[in-house]
This record gives structure tokens, sequence and C-alpha cells, in this order.
């Protein structure tokens, strides 16, 4: 199974992928990485750097 993440950063989606993974292993991650890069109240997030701690976590990330 495969799991893949979109975010629109400015033109195009990102596409984070990581085959393999389980759901459960992929709420985690994206949990610990919002965490990791400020979300705040309103879902607001330092996109940079949750993308370096999807990267660190073995994701593939590329423009769609």
């Amino acid at each position: 199974m495969s799991f893949s993440l979109l975010a629109a950063c400015g033109p195009g989606i990102w596409v984070y992928d990581k085959p393999g993974l389980t759901y459960t292993e992929w709420k985690r991650d994206d949990s610990e990485c919002r965490r990791d890069a400020g979300e705040n109240e309103g879902g607001a997030i330092d996109d940079e750097a949750y993308a370096r701690c999807l990267r660190a976590r073995g994701y593939k990330i590329r423009l769609k």
C-alpha cells in the first residue's frame, strides 16, 4: 500500500509519497511533522519545515 500527501504550494501541487506505508504510519508521520513544523490551532504550518521532516522520514517529494 502507498500513501501520498498532497499540498498546494504556489503553482502546482506537491506530492509526498512513501510506498509500503500503512495508514497508521502515515497518520503518525503527518501528525509529528505538523507538530515539528509549528502547526497552530488554525492549521497553518511552516511548509519548508514540514517537507524537511517528511524527507527525513523517507518520503519522496515531487511536483505533480
